[in-house]
């Protein structure tokens, strides 16, 4: 474009030059014809008139020459139009020329415009509707639109070349008309007029004969300069056909697509982008395949095809450009590669010890059933499941550098006394694995004794020496066709029976008459959790029931686990489970968040059927624990929309044993507004008197103090002096566990409050509780 920029700028001063020129043959076109006028004037004096009118057609003459040349101009700039060199407005500011030629006034008192013939201005004014019609037409319909109008420019052209002929016909009639006024005439005007006539003719043809120069001139320009577009166009479709195949290349990066194939597909796309350019490829171990331009023939250059399918020569840079386009694809290739064998190998192996990672235990395992299987002579499977001992105390007690120092101290002995054909594995923090395969079962039991012994030991740390001991749980198991995933159960039932025993053995086997039921154990433990994972867990609701009115007062949310294939399973047969498995307070926080948010939609659905009744959810010892439970507790009733005293939390003694945090949790509940039931009383070492200095607002009495199905004079008083008491200190009563209509009569003559059991209604379904209880109001009603 910047050497364009200065063609233009030389032909226009070329163009210049020559108008000077032409400017300087008129002037001494005009000094003749004012010498002549004057010696004219000089000597024939008489004839001034017609010297006069001469000098005026003259004059005319010139002004017409000028029309001329500026309706050329008009044609040319069209022409460079539709080829792209010129705009619309190029062509409008030529047409403005013309027209302020059309207005000039001539020496005869009349315009140029009225100088010229008829047909001339027909050709004009279809000439304007053409110029009008150009803004509107898009640049590659400008050569349709030229050749379209070919018979308007044609005219045009033809009526501007009669322009002169038009002329030097009025000129010869007003002379032919002067010779009729005066038949003498002096020869030295009819000389000086031919002269006169003689210089404007030969000035009209320089204009002409400089208007086809420069055209020929223009047209050349013009063929060089599209050329260079076309060579310009050429190369920017390969580079956006390059930029259009490597995004293609980093897709199949992006997509995971192997070395080899991206390779190949980015070479053919290559020779298909460019047939001529010959590469080779170069591969350097440890470093990213790369390509490179073999040395071209000095007698032909590298092709390549454009979109429309022709060839033509590609230039060095943009050879370059598509090599090293392929070399950045190959290099992002190389990395990617490298880095997903990196990441493989943290997935797969111990940042600290470099050993497999419990990934690697069930082919481990799977490896050494098969060397047993394939073996000619028998063999035995042997696992061993490594826990070093307080090893979260050397921790803290020494650091996590030390405690690093120690695990890579583990990992080598292990490693060196399971050679050979063991493999060593680490499957968390302090818990390594050993598989390997022995000849006998007395020869994998010293293998393991000698892993016991070998842990044994003292670790210097700083200077000190610290003792370290590890737990082995092992299986040993010479089945052809045992499972892999049944030894790791087993050996993790040894471990676990290991550590749960106190003082623990170094060592303990799974033996399956013995430990069968921890594997059973450990079965349920992992329902139990998948369990939580899928939300088997539901809460149901049983009513607690105003026993001198007996209408609802309250209800209890109990859980249930939905068992799939089994159904329904009461919480005394897997809440022992959940405790064992450490699952407690996870369950609690599900119990809590599913009860208030079932709570609080079947109480907004109720339309206020529900707002009295208070909603009771039983906290554990191990939730009290958490002392984040009443902020937790109070932020879900608050999202449910549900008001803190229509909450009763229940706790059992054991539970207001694990310290004052508990008692911290309860006074804060209690203090916006929550009340506190001791559940099971009477079951613990709990006395009434300890009660009034415990944070209680209901007191429950277990079960065990109603026998089926009436209460003797004893269990009566025992009753009745308890609820006296709770009275005292400002305690409510509720009795757990009524069957009959005739317990619950005896409870009500003794002063108690509520009461709650079959005798009312069973646990249901929270969204069962409003029809349930609109039932219960119908019953009473009609009493």
């Amino acid at each position: 474009m910047e050497s364009g920029g200065g063609e233009n700028t030389v032909s226009g001063r070329r163009l210049l030059g020559l108008k000077r020129r032409q400017y300087g043959l008129l002037a001494v076109l005009m000094a003749a014809v004012v010498a002549l006028f004057l010696t004219s004037v000089i000597s024939v004096a008489a004839h001034d008139d017609e010297l006069q009118g001469l000098y005026s057609e003259e004059a005319d003459g010139t002004a017409m020459t000028f029309v001329q040349r500026e309706s050329f101009g008009l044609i040319i700039e069209l022409d460079r139009w539709s080829r792209g060199d010129a705009t619309a407005r190029d062509v409008q500011i030529a047409r403005a020329l013309l027209g302020q030629r059309l207005q000039v006034r001539t020496a005869s008192e009349v315009t140029t415009y009225e100088l010229t013939d008829e047909p001339f201005r027909a050709s004009l004014a279809a000439m304007d509707d053409l110029v009008r019609s150009l803004d509107d037409v898009p640049v590659e319909q400008r050569v349709d639109q030229r050749r379209a109008a070919d018979d308007v420019v044609d005219a045009f052209e033809v009526r501007t070349r009669e322009l002169s002929t038009v002329f030097q016909e009025i000129t010869r009639a007003r002379a032919a008309e002067a010779i009729n006024r005066r038949a003498i005439t002096e020869q030295t005007q009819a000389l000086l007029a031919g002269i006169i006539i003689l210089l404007g003719v030969g000035l009209a043809g320089w204009i002409a004969s400089d208007i086809r120069s420069t055209y020929r001139e223009a047209t050349e320009r013009l063929r060089v300069e599209t050329a260079r577009l076309d060579q310009a166009r050429r190369r920017l479709e390969l580079r956006q056909r390059l930029a259009d195949l490597s995004g293609t290349w980093s897709q199949s990066v992006a997509a995971g697509v192997d070395t080899p194939s991206i390779m190949s597909t980015a070479l053919a796309d290559l020779a298909e982008l460019a047939p001529g350019l010959t590469v080779r490829v170069v591969e350097t171990p440890g470093a990213p395949a790369r390509i490179e331009r073999v040395a071209a023939d000095s007698r032909s250059a590298p092709t390549g095809t454009s979109a429309d399918g022709d060839a033509h020569v590609i230039e060095d840079e943009d050879a370059l450009a598509a090599i090293d386009r392929v070399n950045e694809i190959l290099h992002l290739v190389h990395v990617r590669d490298h880095q997903e064998q990196a990441l493989d190998r943290a997935r797969r192996f111990d940042p600290l010890t470099q050993l497999p990672n419990r990934q690697h235990l069930q082919p481990a395992v799977a490896a050494a059933t098969d060397r047993v299987r394939r073996s000619r002579s028998p063999r035995v499977v042997t696992l061993a499941l490594v826990d070093m001992n307080r090893f979260a105390d050397f921790n803290l007690a020494y650091g996590a550098a030390e405690g690093d120092r120690l695990l890579v101290a583990v990992s080598r002995i292990l490693v060196q006394h399971s050679r050979p054909g063991g493999e060593v594995l680490r499957l968390s923090a302090d818990e390594f694995a050993v598989v390997g395969t022995h000849a006998t079962t007395a020869a994998a039991e010293r293998a393991v004794a000698a892993l016991s012994a070998a842990l044994t030991r003292t670790h210097e740390v700083v200077g000190e020496q610290v003792a370290v001991s590890a737990t082995i749980g092992a299986v040993i198991d010479g089945a052809a066709d045992q499972q892999p995933d049944a030894l790791v159960q087993r050996a993790a039932a040894a471990l676990a029976a290991a550590q749960a025993t106190e003082p623990r053995p170094a060592v303990r086997y799974f033996i399956a008459d013995r430990d069968a039921h921890l594997l059973d154990a450990m079965r349920e433990e992992s329902a139990l959790r998948s369990a939580l994972r899928s939300g088997e867990f539901v809460t149901h609701v049983q009513p607690i029931i105003d026993l001198e009115s007996g209408a609802i007062a309250a209800c209890e949310a109990l859980v249930r686990w939905n068992r799939p294939g089994v159904g329904l399973v009461r919480p005394d047969e897997f809440l022992p489970a959940i405790a064992r498995a450490g699952l407690t307070v996870e369950l609690g926080w599900q119990i809590i968040d599913g009860t208030l948010t079932a709570w609080g939609t079947e109480r907004a659905a109720a339309e206020g059927a529900l707002d009295g009744l208070a909603v009771s959810i039983n906290l554990d010892a191990a939730q009290l624990a958490v002392p984040t439970l009443s902020d937790y507790l109070v932020n879900a009733a608050e999202r449910n929309g549900l008001p803190l005293t229509s909450l009763v939390v229940e706790v059992t003694e054991h539970a207001l044993l694990v310290g004052e945090g508990a008692l911290t949790q309860l006074e804060k509940l209690r203090a916006r507004g929550v009340r506190v039931a001791l559940d099971d009383f009477g079951t613990g070492y709990s006395s009434l008197a300890q009660a009034n200095a415990l944070p209680l607002d209901v007191l429950k009495l277990d079960r065990s103090f109603l026998p089926d199905p009436q209460l003797d004079a004893q269990q009566s008083a025992i009753i009745r002096d308890i609820v006296s008491i709770a009275n005292t200190l400002g305690l409510a009563v509720t009795a757990e566990g009524i069957e009959t209509e005739e317990l619950a009569e005896q409870l009500r003559n003794l002063g108690v409050h509520y009461g709650q059991g079959w005798w009312a209604a069973k646990a249901m379904p929270i969204d069962e509780l409003p029809t349930w209880a609109a039932s219960r109001a119908a019953m009473l009603s009609g009493r």
